[in-house]
Parts: C-alpha cells; structure tokens; sequence
C-alpha cells in the first residue's frame, strides 16, 4: 500500500524529466513508509485521506529539497504541517 505515486510527487515538486526518477522513487517509498509507519494497519482497498496524501508529498518534497541533516536555521525531521496531518490519524494506546 502507498499513498503517492512517483508521477504524483514528480507533479507537486514540478520535476520534469526521468533522470532523477530512481532518487526520487526511493524519497517516495521512503515518505509513504513514515506516514504509513504511524498508522493502524489497513485494508488493501483502503482509501487514504488526502490530507494523508498531503502529508506524504510533504515529507517527500522536503527530503528532496533537504538532502542533509545539517542546515542553517531551523532543523526539522519534516515539516511541521505533516506532523500535524499524520496525528489527527494516529491512534493512541495507553
């Protein structure tokens, strides 16, 4: 199960070409791993949410554009806004 495709995220990051494609595929699996690692298991005919989808391209296009944990300014994992996205969707055991 994936939330994005390579083609979807190659559109939001407005990437044209292939050349990039197998960095990109890895930033992609790697982005819908993370979303998907926070969330119950699902059926495969589930549906993601598009704010999930959202998160997903987030997280991706922020790998893309940050290739190294060291950086001038703030440091962040991933954006704040996917954060937020991924824990209206978490489900908590106490």
């Amino acid at each position: 199960m994936s939330l994005i495709t390579l083609d979807q995220f190659k559109e939001h990051a407005r990437i044209d070409g292939d050349e990039q494609d197998a960095d990109l595929q890895i930033k992609v699996d790697a982005a819908n791993a993370y979303v998907l690692g926070y969330l119950p298991a699902q059926a495969d005919d589930w549906e993601p949410p598009s704010d999930l989808v959202q998160a997903a391209l987030l997280i991706a296009a922020h790998w893309y554009e940050n290739r190294e944990a060291s950086l001038e300014g703030v440091l962040a994992e991933i954006p704040v806004g996917a954060a937020d996205i991924i824990q209206n969707h978490r489900e908590w055991v106490f």
